[in-house]
């Protein structure tokens, strides 16, 4: 069989298995987070279509690279851990990456324009949203006009764009990259931590893989938002960099990452 491509068999088994391990639990994921919440109607249901569909499209970029760990673990039951099986696998957190990208980096700022273009409790737009809708292209607008036009003193108000501090720009700009790379790699630590794994009994098994993917994720989670500009903006730190604040949480993952590939290779050698 031909180790290239997806129009194989063995390729769309290790396509179904990591999309039944991720799909349903993100759908379950997103409905809750729009529907658990102390006022009742939910925002997402209190406003025009494209307001619900911009916290539907947020939700996905949250969950989804925090879920595709489970998708790692489940391509190895399906098709074993082989160098194709890792091919195909970074594939799949290629695309899953893009996908996450693309609905926080560029669908639901789009969708959150939109939505309060329609809406009628803004009279200007222009002045709420001046450089257009928070996509890459927008971030880079309002980030060449603060360096260009430094303010006397910087607000994180949504409503005073035109002082947001740089480095948090440059965070909000990096951000949605280094999740989509987490996705990847996440997907990957999920095969790694399958493997490293696959000698145990079944309830240890599992209870280890889930420790690995749940302490893994909770950690990742709580240095991002420790790390992020806008907290040491409100404690009155000095500005640190926003680049960094981005990119330097993966440090975890790929450490994780690096050890279990570690004591794989111990174990198989």
């Amino acid at each position: 069989m031909s180790e290239a491509g997806f129009s194989r068999p063995g390729s769309w088994v290790l396509v179904r298995a990591t999309s039944v391990a991720v799909l349903p639990w993100l759908g379950l994921l997103v409905v809750l987070q729009t529907v658990v919440t102390p006022n009742w109607p939910p925002y997402a249901w209190s406003g025009s279509f494209t307001r619900w569909a911009s916290v539907v499209v947020g939700n996905i970029a949250l969950f989804l690279p925090f879920l595709l760990f489970a998708g790692g673990s489940a391509s190895v039951r399906a098709g074993g851990f082989s160098r194709r099986a890792v091919r195909i696998v970074i594939a799949i957190g290629i695309v899953a990456g893009v996908l996450g990208y693309l609905c926080s980096a560029v669908f639901r700022p789009t969708l959150v324009h939109r939505s309060l273009s329609q809406t009628q409790q803004i009279a200007n737009l222009e002045e709420v949203q001046p450089f257009g809708p928070y996509t890459p292209a927008g971030l880079v607008r309002n980030l060449r006009f603060v360096e260009q036009n430094p303010p006397r003193e910087f607000s994180l108000s949504t409503d005073q764009l035109r002082r947001r501090p740089p480095n948090v720009l440059l965070w909000e700009l990096h951000r949605p990259i280094a999740m989509a790379v987490f996705g990847i790699i996440n997907l990957f630590l999920g095969m790694l931590a399958a493997e490293a794994t696959m000698g145990m009994r079944r309830p240890r098994q599992w209870n280890t893989r889930m420790a690995i993917g749940v302490i893994g994720a909770i950690a990742f989670y709580s240095l991002m938002r420790m790390g992020s500009p806008i907290q040491s903006f409100l404690r009155g730190d000095p500005m640190a960099s926003g680049i960094l604040a981005a990119w330097g949480p993966l440090a975890l993952p790929m450490t994780q990452a690096l050890l279990m590939g570690y004591l794989i290779w111990r174990r198989r050698s």
